[in-house]
């Protein structure tokens, strides 16, 4: 069972966005893991190859228990039964407590179809009728993260600091060289942490409420 999963549209997507988490989730002896639905093929200038090589090179720096790559077309990936029916036997072959993905109103379509396919394959992924084996899962909280503030305008719900990663979110940013994404992951951490009142932060937001069952979680 993995702790914290990501599932994410490009290589570079979890890095930007919830890097900082995910080191920090290593460090208090969490399993973690990411799916990416695409190759990355038509981000930038990079070969398809050497997206995957990035991605290799970042998901290690991680510390990832769990990885998968999919193949969807980068720019082509669309909400469906085809990418749904790919995403469940993998949601219940980890059985994520905590589920990540791409928010919504992110700019790119793949990230508007990512969002949208892990909404649909985690309520897929508990009915027990919709499975040949019989087995089921549901996470315990479906998270989101957002890369781009232009087009999503909400502000967090959770904020997480991040300064005692800040510099190995950084090297797996910079992983992705064929990217130049470092820049970018700097200004989203800045900005978060300033909201947050501390130097560097992520954010995560929710589509529901979270519940506490006691009055020390709030401390």
């Amino acid at each position: 069972m993995i702790d914290l999963l990501a599932v994410t549209a490009h290589p570079d997507d979890l890095e930007i966005c919830a890097g900082g988490i995910f080191l920090k989730a290593k460090k208090e002896g969490k399993k973690t893991g990411l799916i990416i639905c695409t190759r990355g093929e038509s981000g930038g200038y990079a070969q398809q190859q050497t997206r995957e090589q990035e991605a290799l090179h970042a998901n290690g720096l991680l510390g990832l228990d769990y990885f998968r790559h999919l193949d969807f077309p980068d720019a082509g990936m669309f909400f469906g039964q085809e990418a749904v029916d790919a995403l469940i036997p993998l949601l219940r072959e980890c059985s994520p407590k905590i589920l990540l993905t791409l928010h919504r109103d992110d700019y790119h379509p793949d990230h508007v179809a990512v969002s949208q396919t892990v909404e649909a394959a985690s309520f897929v992924a508990g009915l027990k009728k919709h499975s040949q084996d019989g087995s089921d899962w549901k996470p315990k909280e479906l998270m989101y993260f957002s890369g781009d503030l232009r087009t999503n305008k909400r502000g967090p719900d959770i904020l997480v600091n991040i300064e005692d990663v800040y510099e190995e979110k950084l090297a797996c940013c910079a992983a992705h060289a064929s990217q130049n994404i470092v820049g970018h992951a700097e200004r989203l951490a800045e900005w978060f942490g300033y909201l947050g009142g501390c130097k560097y932060a992520e954010g995560l937001y929710l589509r529901n409420p979270l519940t506490l069952n006691q009055a020390g979680s709030l401390f």
